[in-house]
């Protein structure tokens, strides 16, 4: 059970489909990785159910092209925190978070696999105490596309970390999702005016 709460609403991805800018990057997969930002339950089952849906329909689509393109998986996930202290001031926000067990589900098949590494994260970026960076150096990596949940959370303090460490991003605007419309169109804003570059997935699926 999630351990937090927040004010949501319904909107669907469908109204972001056709969301394209950004500061001028193009994405080439051979120099590209995908990052699914906290796929988990815990996290999704907290939206509408019809949004959950979309959510999960629209990254599976994204990690079939990527299986088929032999593009990196990467995923990200909370460290599970056995006491408030190791939560920091993410208890004050969001309470314990998600138990070992939570922390460990994934919301596709296949995303507990060997061969996908998954970023332990501390915070809400997935470069926060973890070996993202060096997972993409190591696999010869300088892009890195996004998708998953919180567009305003996570996925937005992401991209502020890529930027710091030249890493050029794209972060898939009806790929992700957060609590309201309103919310999630802000962060892609501020993503496409700052950081990296918003892109719809036909974008990616027919690049």
């Amino acid at each position: 059970m999630a351990t937090f709460s927040a004010d949501i609403a319904q909107y669907s991805l469908k109204e972001f489909s056709a969301t394209a800018e950004g500061l001028g990057w193009e994405i080439d997969f051979s120099r590209c990785a995908i990052l699914l930002h906290d796929l988990l339950p815990y996290y999704l089952k907290v939206l509408p159910t019809e949004l959950i849906e979309e959510v999960i329909h629209q990254n599976q689509q994204l990690v079939d092209f990527a299986r088929e393109k032999d593009i990196p998986l990467i995923c990200s996930a909370p460290r599970a925190a056995h006491t408030l202290h190791q939560r920091g001031l993410g208890a004050r926000l969001w309470g314990l978070g998600p138990s070992e067990e939570e922390a460990h589900t994934f919301a596709l098949e296949g995303l507990d696999e060997p061969e996908v590494p998954c970023m332990r994260k501390r915070s809400l970026s997935a470069f926060f105490a973890t070996d993202l960076e060096t997972e993409l150096r190591r696999q010869k990596r300088d892009q890195l596309i996004i998708s998953g949940v919180f567009t305003a959370g996570g996925i937005l303090a992401t991209s502020f970390d890529a930027l710091a460490r030249d890493i050029e991003v794209f972060v898939i605007a009806d790929a992700c999702a957060d609590f309201t419309r309103e919310r999630h169109a802000s962060a892609l804003h501020q993503i496409a005016t700052t950081t990296g570059e918003v892109v719809p997935l036909s974008a990616v699926l027919e690049g």
